[in-house]
């Protein structure tokens, strides 16, 4: 039997991880399983029979804690890797009736994943920001091009760490 794969281009902001994962669930049922995952979110999926895999992700560095360790800790509760794209982690399930499968069971784990998450985002922010400070100083011909272009990057990141500050509000109301 031949290996049939398709590649899909679908977008999804970081605060969007479980349309997300609605989706690759959806795509699962389809017969379309995740096979690989790149930057900037092109899907690789694989051609099987319709599974409904129940798919959660994981933003998660491994400064505390080893990758194996933390690998582990989701195979002890019968989660399969699947893949990892810049810090996120897929993880898949096979549903089981009657029971909503997560990785996170309590909003402060969910909570954690979007602090980790806006700590990175801080992390690279600042080159940004030194970039933007020390291009004014600068006279190259391009600069202005790359001015727009930071500034265009700098407002995402800001909305992107406002949409998630959002996302971790109304988790605590949870």
């Amino acid at each position: 039997m031949e290996d049939k794969t398709m590649q899909k281009f679908k977008w999804f902001w970081a605060w969007q991880d479980e349309a997300e994962e609605d989706w690759l669930r959806e795509m699962s049922n389809q017969g379309w399983h995740l096979k690989r995952i790149g930057f900037p979110t092109i899907y690789t999926l694989e051609s099987g029979e319709p599974v409904d895999y129940v798919y959660r992700l994981d933003y998660r560095s491994y400064w505390k804690m080893e990758k194996g360790d933390y690998l582990q800790l989701f195979r002890d509760s019968g989660w399969e890797y699947v893949e990892e794209m810049a810090g996120w982690h897929y993880f898949r399930q096979e549903a089981r009736v009657g029971e909503d499968l997560q990785i996170s069971t309590d909003a402060e784990s969910k909570i954690g994943k979007y602090q980790r998450l806006l700590a990175f985002l801080g992390i690279l922010m600042l080159p940004l920001i030194f970039a933007l400070i020390n291009l004014n100083r600068a006279t190259y011909n391009w600069v202005e091009v790359i001015q727009v272009l930071n500034a265009v990057l700098f407002v995402l990141y800001v909305y992107a760490i406002i949409r998630i500050l959002l996302r971790i509000r109304e988790l605590k109301r949870i």
